[in-house]
């Protein structure tokens, strides 16, 4: 595909239309290898991921579960709906990317840039899976940073979500686009 086409054709896939068909290791390799190919300042490299498949990633969803729930017994709020489509979601797919940003110790940079490389990372690897007929799903739950011990965030990391991988089940239709000269000033 060209890259106007692969761009146009990136879809925010949810889980329920992916199969549970598995993901050869290469292809998240090489989804992980584009995604190391963002552009950031000072070469902090700031992403960090975490691949869960198989029994791993069947024991991430019960241990998120098992916090959330001892939370929301404790008085958190979370919904507990919310707890249970989290852990629903990752049994679904084959491959869970645990997304994180590490600080740049020195903080040379402001955090938001430090933010928008791994941004542009994640955006890399969905542009990888769409070329490969994969579909692909950020999601960000509100409760992500109670979430750090069971994610294994390190000291100076920012958890920024679980990056799910699969093969379509159906075509996802695209919301689409309003014009992109109501968005740009001409100077």
């Amino acid at each position: 595909m060209h890259i106007n086409e692969i761009i146009r054709k990136r879809r925010a896939t949810p889980p329920k239309f992916m199969t549970k068909e598995n993901i050869e290791k290469k292809v998240i390799e090489q989804m992980l290898e584009n995604a190391n190919w963002a552009p950031n300042h000072k070469k902090t490299e700031p992403w960090r991921f975490q691949v869960f498949t198989g029994d791993a990633k069947e024991k991430l969803a019960d241990d998120i579960y098992c916090l959330l729930d001892e939370k929301i017994k404790k008085g958190t709020a979370i919904h507990p709906q919310k707890a249970a489509d989290l852990r629903e979601n990752i049994k679904r797919v084959p491959v869970v990317i645990v997304i994180s940003m590490q600080r740049d110790e020195a903080k040379r940079l402001p955090e938001w840039e430090e933010i928008a490389a791994v941004s542009i990372a994640v955006q890399n690897m969905w542009l990888t899976a769409t070329e490969m007929g994969l579909g692909a799903f950020w999601a960000s739950p509100q409760f992500l940073p109670l979430l750090n011990e069971v994610l294994n965030i390190h000291h100076g990391q920012m958890a920024m979500g679980f990056f799910y991988v699969g093969k379509t089940a159906m075509d996802y239709p695209s919301p689409g686009r309003g014009p992109v000269d109501s968005k740009v000033e001409w100077k």
